[in-house]
């Protein structure tokens, strides 16, 4: 077995020291290496990072759990971006609603609703009933006048508070009626989305100022057509008559007594006595009184007979004032002394 070893040990070595002693050019010509395929790249930017999405959605649904709304909008929005998913919509739409960002929730409600998982299935009616919830919500209006103090009035219905304000009112539109003294009603038509919130600014303008009054009319005053003229009423000649009359026996008294003064003026001449000279006297003053009272009423005879009849009563007077006078007056007759330079006598006066 020694040997055996030996001779094999030194085969091994000859063969060794005849390869090294070997000339060069007897060596073959090594091969050109091949080329080594490149290295892969670790991630392909065409292909969206998933793990940085799930990451931010991890993080979203904890700030979620947390009450913290903004962060997590913030969190999912990011995941969302990354590569968009049914479940990253629903969370967005939870967080806008929580915020208030109502509008922007629907949207991101209604694209949840479009490609609802098969796991949140049972969620999809409450997210429906959610949805209608909120565009039922009125929208508001703040309301600003120039000057503020407007009276408004909303379809018709009045608002309790004065310009400026805030008008919640249903979606739609509307119309806003303005009104404040001295200024003028303006109206203004407003397209109310739900749940949302404009700002409305109105200018009243000033009323331009009242037409100077028209001058009045003078009223004019209609004289009142004078009144007809009366005829002249025939005069009574009963005065006339009466008068005539008293002349006639005072002329006849006096012619009377002229006569007796006469005889007793003839007797005194025949027979001279104081009671003759004395019935002479007397005798001749009755007549001359008795010829005085004859002429004072042959004259006023006269000037009744011969007198025009008066005129009408003035326009002043009524009608009626005039003839109620006239009958109501009466003649008055009375006596007034007569002296003349040789006697004496008594007349008579009428008056109407």
């Amino acid at each position: 077995m020694l040997k055996v070893r030996y001779w094999l040990l030194t085969g091994a070595a000859a063969c060794a020291l005849s390869f090294v002693q070997a000339p060069a050019s007897a060596q073959p010509k090594p091969k050109p290496a091949a080329a080594k395929p490149a290295a892969k790249p670790d991630a392909d930017p065409a292909k969206p990072n998933l793990a940085e999405a799930k990451q931010r959605y991890t993080a979203g649904e904890t700030k979620f759990k947390a009450g913290d709304f903004a962060g997590a909008l913030s969190e999912f929005q990011a995941a969302d971006a990354i590569k968009a998913t049914p479940q990253a919509a629903r969370y967005i739409a939870l967080c806008q609603d929580k915020l208030g960002k109502y509008a922007e929730a629907v949207t991101s409600y209604e694209r949840f609703l479009a490609d609802v998982p098969e796991k949140l299935k049972g969620e999809a009616d409450g997210i429906k009933k959610r949805v209608e919830e909120i565009r039922a919500m009125p929208g508001k209006v703040k309301v600003e006048t120039t000057p503020p103090g407007a009276q408004i009035t909303a379809d018709g219905k009045p608002v309790p508070q004065p310009a400026p304000t805030e008008i919640e009112l249903p979606p739609g539109k509307h119309t806003l009626l303005f009104k404040l003294e001295g200024r003028e009603a303006t109206d203004r038509v407003v397209d109310v989305a739900y749940a949302s919130t404009q700002d409305l600014k109105v200018d009243m303008k000033e009323l331009p100022p009242p037409p100077a009054p028209a001058p009045a009319p003078v009223a004019k005053v209609e004289t009142p057509p004078p009144p007809p003229e009366l005829p002249p009423e025939p005069r009574s000649m009963v005065p006339a008559f009466i008068t005539g009359g008293l002349a006639v026996a005072a002329a006849g008294v006096g012619t009377a007594f002229g006569i007796m003064a006469l005889s007793d003026k003839s007797d005194y001449d025949k027979n001279p006595t104081a009671e003759k000279a004395d019935d002479g006297e007397n005798h001749a003053l009755i007549a001359d009184m008795a010829f005085g009272v004859a002429v004072t009423m042959g004259v006023t005879s006269a000037v009744l007979f011969l007198t025009r009849d008066e005129p009408a009563a003035p326009k002043a007077a009524s009608v009626r004032t005039v003839v109620a006078a006239r009958a109501k007056s009466k003649p008055v007759v009375s006596a007034a002394p007569i002296m003349t330079p040789h006697g004496g006598g008594a007349g008579a006066l009428v008056r109407f």
